[in-house]
Parts: structure tokens; C-alpha cells; sequence
């Protein structure tokens, strides 16, 4: 489960493929942030911060693909109407870097379990897009959890990964499910 303390439950699958086209472009907007939000870390890490660039590339070759999908669909991709999922998130854990690089790996390990979701229920080409995705997800979670590891005592980052987890269980149990990741 990547630590996570909550599961999804596999219904939510199912409501977030009640729209594919908002799927994809919920997703392809969390995959531009994700770059983004990666490349921003690499100039606020003390050291080490490149090892985040392959991940940032990865994200935006995710958002062009999905944005590839999307075309072939004759979907625009629309502005982004922000994620409350990511909004509250960033709410509660907003004390410094080592936040920052938690979040960052708390919100990889929920798209990892969303995309093997997803990836169990979907037809076609969105099938196949989640179930190649998904175990990126992991990767850069790990990736996020080797950098607060490397920049911060491991205990508190433990500590902090344990308090922030349990926060995000409680905002995952207070979405209401529709197309979007999260």
C-alpha cells in the first residue's frame, strides 16, 4: 500500500470513469503540476535534486500522452479547475520541505492505487494508459521517500509520513467521487 492508512474503495473506480474525457483531463493537468511541482523541488533541495529530474521528464511525457488521448477524442484540454484533493493536501501539510517532499510522495502512492484501479475497470486505451502508469506512481514515491530520507533524520521523517498519511486517509474519506484521480 506504499503506507498509505486508508484503501480505496474499488467502487470509486467505477464513478471515476462515469466521464473518461474529465478523467483524462483531471489527469493531464495533475501530470503538468507534478512536472512542474518536481522541477520547483530540484531548486529548494540542499542537495541531490536532480535525481528528480528524470521524474519531472516522466511526468511530462505522462501529460503528453494523456494530452495525445485527448486529441484523438477531439477533447480539449481546458483550463484546470484545481483538485481538492491536492488543495487540502497541501493545506495540512504546509511546514517546510519536508512536507513538501512527503506530500509529493503521498499523492504519488494514492495514484498508484488509483491507477490499478482504474486500470481493473476501464476498456481500451484508458485501460492501458493506467496500467502503464501506475508503477511510475510507485516509483517516484519511493523517490520521494529516499529524498526526505536522505535530507532529514529518518525518525521524524517516519513520524511526519505517519501524521500526514492519517491526514490524507481523512481527506480521501471526504471527496465526493466523480471523474478525477483524486
Amino acid at each position: 500500500m506504499l503506507g498509505l492508512a486508508s484503501r480505496t474503495d474499488p467502487l470509486w473506480a467505477r464513478a471515476a470513469l462515469a466521464d473518461e474525457d474529465a478523467l483524462l483531463r483531471d489527469h493531464a493537468h495533475l501530470e503538468r503540476k507534478a512536472a512542474g511541482h518536481m522541477i520547483t523541488l530540484m531548486g529548494q533541495l540542499p542537495s541531490g535534486g536532480e535525481r528528480l529530474l528524470p521524474a519531472a521528464r516522466e511526468e511530462l511525457e505522462h501529460f503528453e500522452r494523456v494530452c495525445a488521448i485527448l486529441h484523438r477524442r477531439g477533447v480539449e484540454l481546458g483550463p484546470d479547475p484545481g483538485n481538492p484533493y491536492v488543495q487540502e493536501l497541501a493545506r495540512v501539510a504546509n511546514q517546510g520541505l519536508l512536507d513538501r517532499v512527503l506530500r509529493m510522495g503521498l499523492v504519488e502512492a494514492r495514484s498508484y492505487e488509483h491507477f490499478s484501479l482504474l486500470a481493473e475497470v476501464a476498456t481500451g486505451e484508458v485501460r492501458d494508459l493506467f496500467a502503464s502508469l501506475k508503477d511510475s506512481e510507485a516509483g517516484h514515491h519511493a523517490l520521494f521517500v529516499t529524498i526526505a530520507m536522505d535530507h532529514f533524520p529518518r525518525e521524524r521523517v517516519r513520524q511526519r509520513w505517519s501524521e500526514l498519511a492519517e491526514a490524507e486517509a481523512r481527506i480521501v474519506a471526504k471527496l465526493v467521487w466523480g471523474p478525477r484521480v483524486h
